[in-house]
């Protein structure tokens, strides 16, 4: 192998090794945050330390989510009420117990199977997609493991005369009952967090209903407003480039006009005429029951207005080589275009407000909404 070989396998190399540790330090600051986030939590309930020691194992799985921590907080206590209820069924079956531990120990061992079946049914529940009323799912999720945590009280209660037979049913049901308690108080932090997160989205939909409302409004009058300007304006062009094209009729009547004037006169004429049909077509138009799409309409207004604008320019550019008739023309074709200018400012400024899409304060609420969407899906 040449020096130049080796070398580039060695640079090969150490950008490997350098992106290897790179992405071991991004998943370690990750399994650190994720740690911390069950740690906290954790320090809500009542046995933070039980409840640390049992889900901190599985950070990588509820990360930084509440809901997937009080899941997860779910499935750790069923699968340990299962293995107790499974260990209390084995002890009942040991020789030398009285009558009385007897049925109190199947009486316990019926607790917990109602304790299992309210845990699962909690657990389902939460991790079902939503399709019911979230709230209503939350509270009846609080019940069931409230009420599993009361079976497992109860079944630990039965043996309160048998100091002997309650130590050992005792051992086996403390920590069952822990991890209930532990469970529901994830649940709870996160009905609340769900709660205060749904109060959220229905303020924030009414802020942005009633902003919708006024915006809307607000833009809908303003368009009104520019509509009527725009429409007067374009009647009040109309009306004198009319007066104007009959004006300039007379005008081209006059003897002495040589016949390039006359021919000049002729077009200026018959441009004139060209600009009132534009004109009243971009009146007609704007002034027509909506019924085909407003776009549409107002580019074809913006180009009949400016072809109108085009033939009072060219009118007047006819004379150019005859400064005389020139000078009489543009007294009369001046006051045409600079009405047909403003027209057409206004009618554009009309058309740009037309083609505004949503009010603007939607668009904030309607990320939030996605994110609070995707938060809830995790």
């Amino acid at each position: 192998m040449d020096q130049g070989s080796y070398s580039i396998n060695f640079h090969n190399i150490l950008i490997i090794l350098l992106l290897l540790a790179s992405s071991i330090n991004l998943i370690s600051a990750l399994e650190k945050t994720n740690v911390e986030f069950i740690r906290t939590s954790c320090g809500l309930t009542t046995y933070p330390k039980l409840c640390f020691n049992s889900l901190s194992t599985r950070a990588g799985a509820i990360q930084t989510s509440p809901k997937l921590l009080a899941q997860t907080a779910l499935s750790v206590t069923l699968d340990t009420t299962r293995t107790t209820s499974s260990s209390m069924v084995k002890l009942s079956k040991v020789n030398g117990m009285t009558p009385r531990e007897i049925e109190a120990m199947k009486d316990c061992i019926e607790l917990l199977n109602d304790s299992v079946y309210e845990l699962q049914r909690s657990l389902e529940e939460m991790t079902r997609p939503g399709s019911k009323d979230a709230r209503l799912v939350m509270s009846d999720i609080q019940t069931w493991v409230s009420s599993a945590l009361t079976d497992e009280d109860t079944c630990s209660e039965g043996f309160k005369n048998d100091p002997k037979m309650k130590s050992v049913v005792r051992g086996k049901i403390v920590n069952v009952a822990h991890l209930t308690s532990n469970a529901l108080a994830l649940i709870n932090s996160y009905a609340s967090l769900n709660r205060r997160m749904m109060k959220k989205v229905e303020l924030n939909m009414q802020f942005l209903i009633d902003c919708t409302k006024i915006e809307l409004n607000t833009i809908t009058n303003f368009q009104v407003v520019q509509s009527k300007q725009a429409q007067t304006a374009l009647s009040v062009t109309l009306d004198t480039t009319r007066t104007t094209s009959s004006s300039m009729v007379k005008l081209s009547k006059v003897n002495g006009m040589t016949p390039r004037e006359i021919e000049a006169m002729k077009d200026c004429i018959e441009l004139l005429s060209d600009s009132a049909y534009e004109l009243q077509r971009s009146l007609e138009e704007m002034t027509r029951p909506g019924s085909k799409d407003a776009r549409l309409v107002m580019s074809d207004i913006q180009t009949w207005v400016s072809s109108a604008l085009t033939d009072e320019d060219t009118c007047s550019e006819g004379f150019k080589n005859d400064p005389k008739m020139k000078s009489v023309v543009r007294g009369k074709i001046v006051n045409v275009a600079h009405l047909t200018s403003n027209a057409l400012a206004l009618i554009n400024s009309y058309a740009s407000l037309s083609r505004k899409s949503l009010p603007v304060c939607i668009g904030t609420e309607i990320e939030f909404a996605i994110n609070f969407t995707r938060e809830c899906r995790r």
